[in-house]
């Protein structure tokens, strides 16, 4: 199974890319500051007209992010799994319920069909994380969430954002194993996994830590992403305040406070993902934060078209 298509970029981090963050970013460079942003609509005529003449493989599923850590899924989240031994599969946000199928296929592809979805990990319950939940729960996985969240997956409540998208439809409720706290080490199979509690996107937001071959990898869910893309804070279930605290939490963490720590490894749950220096992108999502909220600035999900990150892009080869 191939290892992920990674390429290095102007700041020296060996990034895999998704599409769509790679051609507005590479748009930013390349688009005069003067110029209005474009539409969506008009992306990829604006992206034909400056972007470089190739672009490098982008992310597919399933690959080889790590030993024994896997990408099952690349829309409309990235889901991964972790190779837990005999014991089995732990599933890291296994997304919406039409990608069940194919995620359960990557698997077998990936050489791990033989051992089932022992633990659905989830980052927050948002459908696009979380509705699938259920089925991998229906054929003997544990669930478990943040317990600021977990009442959201077993009741279906607003938390869940569904309605953003489809209003008349129940959310598939499921039922939670494991209400997950702050500091909470999990002992799934051979692999050992620290609870971190991020509310602020969500109330009951956690990010992962996992340590593999000596890299600490960072499942930042939506509150840790690549290159100053930050969580949608728009819903009236987040707390920016409380995004901000977690995100300097991030930024600012350790293990053992004798040690010192730095994050390697970003596995977050929409674009692109960094193999080296992760902890830059904690930083920038931290700082941009700080930033906005200290400045009055709504929070931007997507970075590409503000005047800060234009700003910092231009010219960049």
């Amino acid at each position: 199974m191939p290892d992920l298509p990674v390429v290095t970029t102007e700041e020296g981090q060996h990034v895999a890319f998704d599409e769509y963050t790679w051609k507005r970013r590479e748009l930013d460079k390349r688009l005069p500051i003067e110029q209005p942003w474009p539409s969506d609509a008009d992306i990829d005529t604006a992206y034909a007209k400056l972007g470089p003449r190739s672009a490098p493989p982008f992310l597919t599923a399933p690959s080889r992010i790590l030993p024994d850590v896997y990408l099952v899924n690349t829309e409309p989240n990235l889901s991964y799994v972790i190779d837990a031994g005999e014991a089995g599969l732990v599933l890291v946000d296994p997304g919406m319920t039409n990608t069940v199928e194919s995620e359960r296929a990557n698997i077998a592809r990936l050489g791990l069909g033989n051992r089932r979805v022992r633990w659905v990990l989830n980052t927050h319950a948002h459908f696009d994380h979380a509705m699938a939940d259920e089925e991998f729960r229906k054929t003997g996985a544990e669930v478990m969430i943040g317990a600021g969240d977990a009442d959201a997956i077993e009741k279906g409540t607003a938390v869940t954002a569904l309605y953003l998208i489809m209003p008349n439809q129940p959310y598939p409720y499921t039922k939670v194993g494991d209400r997950l706290a702050d500091g909470e080490i999990l002992h799934l199979g051979n692999k050992t996994i620290y609870v971190i509690a991020t509310p602020g996107h969500t109330p009951g937001s956690s990010c992962f830590l996992l340590q593999v071959g000596g890299r600490n990898v960072l499942f930042g869910g939506d509150t840790a992403l690549y290159d100053n893309r930050l969580g949608n804070q728009s819903t009236s279930f987040t707390d920016n305040r409380e995004y901000l605290a977690s995100l300097r939490k991030l930024a600012g963490f350790h293990l053992d406070p004798r040690l010192p720590f730095q994050w390697d490894v970003l596995l977050p749950g929409h674009g692109a993902i960094v193999m080296d220096h992760a902890y830059m992108d904690v930083e920038k999502d931290f700082r941009t934060t700080q930033i906005d909220l200290l400045e009055g600035y709504p929070i931007e999900a997507l970075p590409f078209a503000t005047p800060l990150y234009r700003k910092m892009m231009a010219g960049r080869p």
